[in-house]
């Protein structure tokens, strides 16, 4: 190789040369003698600093010499080969999710996924064959009742057409259409745009007999440039196969070791493992920023993706053949006991079952459990909706008459002497208000056990100051004022306040206007604002707790891989109770609502004495009935009908559990809530007594087609 020197010695010499040259002339403070016949020299030690630099200059123009000519040809080698090395990430699988009792729920299963690098250099045409090469060789599933129709959109349709059939989509811009784009300058997106705006529906459903090849070729253009997009995953082994054979003459298309999440327990917890996906593109900056590649899949929702850090796997690498290993994400312990969640879940759909044409519209029914010291969630059903746990409210009726109480008792309002004749109530441009029979006088205790709306009336009007037969008015300033005091109460027990569940999202209720006087007495027994399941789990664990908010959680540790998924790993974080308020009220009256409460259970008079008469743990609870006009789906008349709740915890004296219950939307008042109620203690009790793993839900499959 001829490479010639980076510095020329000559040169050097001389650029010493004219650095004496031009501190002789400039004379820059240096001190300089005369030789004998007067001529002006340089001082010794000059002379000798120039020499040293001399020498240095000459030492290192020698050694990039060396370095150009003789090692000049194995360096160029080894950069060519650091150029060429091909470096490939191996996608980590995710973290497992397990159950309280270390149950795995939430598993990896190796599956096979087709990819498509869509580079800029290659024609339109050449993606095409390939699409039409892959008609053959994959199919494309559907869901139930789904058409591959209905999973193509039609700007994909649109854009097919157009490569498709080029010239009759030039033809469907003028030449002076096209004229005018070029002088503003928008030429290729402004005559894109008129093409799509002309593309007729009779030439785009001309498509319907290669839908199958839309699709796929919509998938190979749905990637970025230069990186592997999933066009298909969990291939079949035949798929596999076939394509690998052919995978010389489908230039970008790949096969990747992929992992398929499997939801163990889906039927019975359904929503709230969340799922997984393509990273949306309104987020994609910032998980760019946060190391992930456009190709990635992260959780979309709920668990998968309130906990996407943790669960989120280290990639491994493949360089020149050289596979440097990743790492299986963090796995979580939910608090969740699957055994009980799917008890549970049988008990809710065998009670909904037997009230065939109850329901207004789709029958829905809710139960959350929870252990009321720590928050955490041991069940948390909801019938053909788990999701509306956290996301739709509902009027709980009487469930908030002990906050009702405990509010009147705190401000004042009453006191525990405080007796009211319950009968009929009428009041200036208010409905009537009636307990469900003329209870007579009641105190505080009565009121709950019995369920007296009469008596939390009466609450809300000494809160706002009005007395009603004397004629007075109502103040637009105390009874604004009262409800904001309502209001403020209750958010403390978590009614209509967020509840800090540790999921992405969650609905706090809907808040009633004020405009009326007489809604402050709907409010005080129920019928009024509205709030969710989990709020109303909150609330009960909350009365349970002496008083104590507890924040619910779904997960309860974070714990290392561990290459044996039958044994749990160290732990990596343990998440701690975490009280969120105290009840801004005395404790002896928190105690008294709690005997009250377990009277409605207990005494013979109590709202819900006849479902829990014969149990064999001491429980406490609170029955609820709600008036409410539901929408009816189809006609959209709106239909009177009943939300049944109920709330309850146990044993009595040193709580474990909560269970809030709430079954809306039904034609007439029912039993329900408070028989779901009761079945779900004591499934909790007897797995106590008799600890029992999950059912396979296979097995569930099995057992139910055989009858067993």
């Amino acid at each position: 190789m001829s490479t010639p020197f980076l510095f020329d010695l000559s040169k050097s010499v001389l650029k010493y040369r004219k650095i004496q040259e031009r501190l002789h002339n400039k004379g820059r403070g240096i001190q300089v003698g005369k030789t004998k016949s007067g001529n002006r020299h340089v001082p010794f030690r000059l002379n000798l600093l120039f020499f040293a630099v001399f020498l240095l200059f000459s030492l290192l123009i020698f050694r990039l010499g060396y370095i150009q000519i003789v090692q000049g040809d194995q360096f160029e080698s080894e950069l060519e080969a650091s150029s060429s090395e091909q470096q490939a990430r191996i996608d980590a699988p995710r973290g497992l999710m397990y159950d309280r009792n270390g149950n795995i729920v939430v598993d990896n299963e190796l599956a096979l996924s087709l990819t498509y690098t869509n580079k800029q250099s290659v024609s339109t045409e050449e993606r095409l064959e390939i699409a039409e090469a892959l008609v053959d060789l994959i199919s494309i599933e559907t869901k139930e009742n789904e058409t591959l129709d209905d999973k193509i959109d039609k700007r994909t349709k649109q854009d097919y057409w157009i490569a498709t059939h080029p010239e009759k989509a030039k033809n469907l811009v003028t030449d002076e259409e096209r004229a005018q784009a070029e002088e503003n300058d928008e030429n290729e997106n402004e005559i894109y745009n008129l093409q799509l705006s002309r593309i007729s529906e009779k030439q785009l459903s001309s498509l319907d007999s290669e839908l199958k090849k839309v699709y796929i070729w919509g998938q190979m253009v749905s990637g970025y440039y230069d990186t592997p997009y999933r066009i298909k995953k969990d291939l079949s082994r035949n798929e596999a196969h076939q394509i690998s054979e052919r995978l010389d003459s489908l230039p970008g298309v790949n096969i990747l070791r992929d992992a398929e999440r499997q939801y163990l327990y889906e039927d019975a917890f359904p929503d709230y493992f969340g799922n997984i996906g393509s990273i949306p593109r309104e987020q994609l900056d910032k998980y760019l920023a946060k190391g992930y590649a456009r190709t990635d899949e992260v959780g979309t929702s709920f668990l998968e993706k309130q906990y996407e850090t943790d669960l989120r796997g280290k990639k491994g690498t493949v360089t020149n053949g050289n596979t440097t290993n990743g790492r299986r994400g963090n796995d979580l312990v939910l608090s969740i006991d699957m055994a009980l969640q799917q008890q549970v879940d049988t008990i809710v759909q065998e009670e909904v079952n037997s009230m065939s044409g109850s329901f207004i519209n789709n029958p829905n029914a809710y139960i959350v459990m929870m252990k009321p010291d720590t928050g955490e969630i041991l069940a948390a059903v909801g019938h053909q909706n788990q999701l509306g746990i956290t996301s739709n409210s509902y009027a709980m009726g009487s469930t908030v008459k002990p906050a009702t109480v405990m509010t009147g008792l705190e401000t004042e309002a009453v006191t525990p002497q405080t007796t009211i004749i319950d009968r009929p109530l009428e009041l200036p441009s208010t409905e009537p208000i009636s307990s469900v029979y003329n209870m007579g006088p009641v105190n505080y205790y009565d009121a709950i056990v019995q369920s007296s709306n009469i008596y939390m009336s009466y609450v809300a009007m000494n809160m706002a100051g009005y007395n009603p037969g004397t004629g007075q008015s109502w103040s637009n300033t105390t009874y604004k004022k009262a409800f904001d005091t309502f209001r403020y109460y209750y958010s403390q027990f978590g009614l209509g306040a967020k509840t800090g569940i540790d999921l992405p999202t969650e609905s706090t209720g809907i808040t009633g206007p004020v405009n009326y006087p007489g809604r402050l007495l709907y409010l005080s027994f129920g019928q009024f604002d509205t709030y969710t399941p989990m709020q109303l789990a909150q609330y009960v664990s909350t009365v349970a707790n002496d008083g104590y908010r507890m924040k619910p959680r779904l997960v309860k540790e974070i714990r290392q891989p561990n290459p044996d998924k039958q044994q749990l790993g160290a732990v990596k974080k343990q998440y701690e109770p975490h009280i969120m308020n105290k009840l801004d009220i005395n404790n002896n009256y928190i105690d008294m609502v709690q005997e009250a409460m377990r009277g409605v259970v207990n005494q013979s008079r109590g709202s819900a004495y006849s479902e829990f008469n014969g149990a064999e743990y001491a429980a406490a609870g609170k029955t609820g009935t709600a008036e409410v006009s539901v929408q009816q789906d189809g006609s959209g008349d709106s239909i009177d009908g009943i939300n049944q709740a109920f709330i309850s915890y146990a044993p009595y004296d040193n709580p474990e559990v909560t269970a809030a219950v709430v079954v809306p939307g039904l034609y007439e008042s029912s039993n329900v809530a408070k028989v779901i109620g009761r079945r779900a203690l004591d499934a909790y009790f007897n797995l106590k007594e008799n600890p029992q793993a999950p059912v396979p839900e296979e097995n569930q499959e099995e057992n139910a087609a055989t009858g067993e």
